[in-house]
């Protein structure tokens, strides 16, 4: 008897799971078809953007693109796809065309063809490792063995019927990457903190962690606030990038979700469970398990969390901590910056600075993209890499530098000369030295 009512009450909870599951999925809200996703190919807006991301199946049918309709585009996806079967067919797969005034990358992962089109001379290896970024989103949506499978039963098989709704994911990825240097980093960007709040966040974490919880981290609008892992494992930052994209989308910001997630550098073949509640504005309580039916465990875990939190106002100081979002150049004490990214190569964490007031949108994306190519050259290797690059144009300057321990760029005034930048930086690295504990996690709590 006794094991016919335990029986019945976890098919009641599995029913409240399902049930949950299923509501959360009809709550998200459906982003609107804007005027960007109405362009057609042959239009003067669709061809005027800068850049374009476009995938499609092996077998030419469309799946995502970032402007226009998928549908409206199948001529061009058809287009592409002759192109690059006709590379196959001579063993020489295409990797990149150049027409002069554009750059195409190609990708081909499995049944998974990926482009991208670049006006502003972006290097190829920048795009490349751009669109893998784009392949992995899609893959921590599905798994690349659902892919796979998806794909040898039926090669024509029409993708966007299984990313239906997560394309705004995919969206607000390929804007950051042209804005935010995260990804090309490699590393996990900090929210600047002090040292003891963060350290009594980690603690609250740890102390209420219930069995079969895997990871649990705090996010202020994609910047780390403090993660709690397994001790003798990590995530890679890949991974948290495309999770934090995710869960930073719109769709995401108000109740609870209980959602399964690929994290492909971990385990491209199969699912974690990730529970997501923003517990104050901008601020995100991510949890990762192992166990689909833990959704109930999650839920109680947070409101043990945030009722620690809630005392002493923890909770309050958190929201104001991520309130201010990014450090003003001006807070380096130093002035003439316009922009900083330093990163901590043994944490692999990184911090920047926002931009200077009278920086506008097209300088800062063309920085950005300075700071990439410098990058680029830098991380090439060889016998004798290269460890400073200054750059100087008329309306930029920018330096990169590499020591064994960090690595800095800089963006400053095109007036200052290049004594004054030197001092500059020299400021900076002693503030950062004087700042480590508060803009980085040093000592992550583990279990």
């Amino acid at each position: 008897m006794r094991n016919e009512k335990r029986q019945r009450r976890e098919r009641r909870e599995r029913a409240r799971v399902q049930a949950t599951d299923t509501a959360q999925k009809k709550s998200q809200p459906t982003l609107s078809l804007k005027a960007e996703k109405l362009e057609d190919f042959h239009s003067l807006e669709w061809q005027s953007r800068e850049r374009h991301f476009l995938v499609l199946s092996s077998a030419g049918k469309p799946i995502y693109t970032r402007y226009g309709n998928e549908s409206q585009l199948s001529t061009l996806m058809s287009a592409v796809q002759a192109i690059i079967a006709s590379f196959s067919d001579m063993s020489d797969p295409v990797r990149s065309i150049n027409t002069g005034s554009q750059t195409i990358v190609f990708y081909i992962n499995g049944p998974l063809y990926l482009l991208a089109v670049s006006s502003r001379d972006d290097p190829e290896e920048l795009l490349r490792s751009e669109l893998q970024l784009v392949h992995s989103q899609i893959v921590s949506i599905l798994t690349l063995a659902q892919l796979t499978k998806i794909f040898e039963q039926r090669s024509s098989f029409d993708l966007r019927q299984l990313l239906g709704g997560t394309e705004g994911i995919i969206d607000q990825l390929v804007d950051r990457l042209d804005t935010d240097l995260s990804f090309a980093l490699g590393s996990l960007d900090t929210l600047w903190m002090r040292y003891r709040l963060r350290e009594r966040i980690g603690k609250t974490l740890l102390n209420h962690r219930p069995k079969g919880l895997l990871y649990a981290m705090v996010v202020a609008d994609t910047k780390l606030v403090t993660l709690m892992r397994p001790r003798k494992h990590s995530l890679h930052p890949a991974d948290l990038h495309l999770l934090f994209n995710m869960a930073s989308s719109r769709g995401f910001v108000s109740g609870e979700h209980w959602t399964p997630v690929c994290f492909p550098r971990f385990n491209d073949q199969g699912f974690l469970h990730v529970y997501i509640n923003y517990i104050a504005p901008d601020v995100a309580l991510i949890l990762v398990s192992a166990d689909r039916d833990s959704f109930f465990a999650m839920t109680k875990y947070r409101e043990r969390v945030c009722q620690d939190l809630s005392t002493d106002d923890l909770l309050q100081r958190l929201g104001d901590a991520a309130a201010q979002r990014a450090l003003h150049p001006r807070e380096l004490g130093v002035s003439g910056l316009l922009q900083l990214y330093y990163r901590h190569k043994t944490l692999v964490q990184h911090f920047g600075t926002r931009f200077e007031d009278s920086v506008d949108d097209a300088q800062m994306r063309r920085i950005i993209n300075t700071y990439k190519r410098l990058r680029l050259h830098m991380t090439k290797g060889g016998q004798k890499p290269l460890r400073i690059i200054y750059y100087r144009c008329a309306t930029d300057m920018v330096l990169a530098w590499q020591s064994s321990t960090f690595e800095l760029y800089a963006a400053v005034s095109p007036s200052m000369d290049v004594k004054g930048m030197i001092r500059l930086i020299n400021t900076v690295l002693e503030w950062v030295k004087n700042e480590e504990d508060h803009l980085f996690v040093i000592n992550s709590p583990s279990y």
